[in-house]
């Protein structure tokens, strides 16, 4: 937990501005940390919304699209069933939440046979930065998701899970004429997500490979089906 607290605030500075994106992939295995800490370094897959003032109009459908960033993800164990965790992304809202484990061993046990968590995070931040125009931003965010798994082997897990998410970006056009307003609201709610990965490697060092998909509908915004294809690299102690 000393560890957990010192690099927290280093975690933290990665993600130094946030836009309109959502991670796709996931990450999330159905194993705890059973103890100790773990840290992840992942390229992950987001759906992006980019802000657009044609006809001087601050409510646009948002052009959507996905791109590929990174994300850093820090855990402890609180017991051997539970896990506070930390997602940093790349220009995008962090995170903070329990992961509880509620069927099989935990990573450091290495049990073979099903295993069943769930995920709770949350998060809020505020950030500027220059788009058309400077833009400040506030999001506010709630995720939770369902994973189960199966350990074949010491060495070998496969798992799947779903997801539900609500974003909010709330803000202001800054130092600029001519808008019809210099608010900017945008919400989706219900965001779904589906993700089945592999993790190999034992518990000191993992290689995870993930296929995600969502399903995510803005304010203003029609609906979009995004999928990605993820790789993760993780250490544990």
């Amino acid at each position: 937990m000393k560890l957990f607290v010192f690099m927290l605030p280093i975690i933290l500075l990665v993600s130094c501005s946030q836009r309109i994106k959502v991670p796709i992939n996931r990450f999330h295995s159905p194993e705890v940390v059973g103890g100790g800490a773990n840290i992840e370094y992942r390229q992950v897959g987001f759906s992006q919304g980019v802000l657009n003032f044609d006809d001087n109009s601050t409510e646009n459908p948002l052009t959507m699209s996905t791109t590929s960033d990174d994300e850093f993800y820090l855990g402890a164990g609180l017991s051997p069933s539970v896990d506070l965790f930390v997602r940093v992304p790349e220009e995008s809202s962090s995170l903070i939440g329990l992961k509880v484990q509620l069927m099989g061993g935990n990573t450091q046990d290495a049990a073979l046979g099903h295993k069943l968590a769930f995920t709770i995070g949350m998060g809020s931040e505020r950030d500027s930065f220059d788009s058309t125009f400077e833009i400040e931003l506030k999001s506010d965010v709630t995720d939770y998701s369902l994973v189960h798994g199966y350990r074949f082997h010491p060495n070998f897990l496969l798992y799947e899970g779903i997801s539900i998410s609500n974003y909010s970006f709330e803000g202001r056009v800054v130092g600029t004429t001519g808008l019809d307003s210099d608010q900017i609201d945008y919400e989706a709610r219900n965001i779904l997500g589906a993700h089945i990965g592999a993790v190999l490697g034992g518990h000191s060092f993992q290689l995870k490979a993930e296929w995600g998909a969502q399903k995510i509908e803005w304010t203003h915004t029609e609906s979009k089906l995004f999928q990605h294809f993820g790789l993760a690299l993780a250490a544990s102690w």
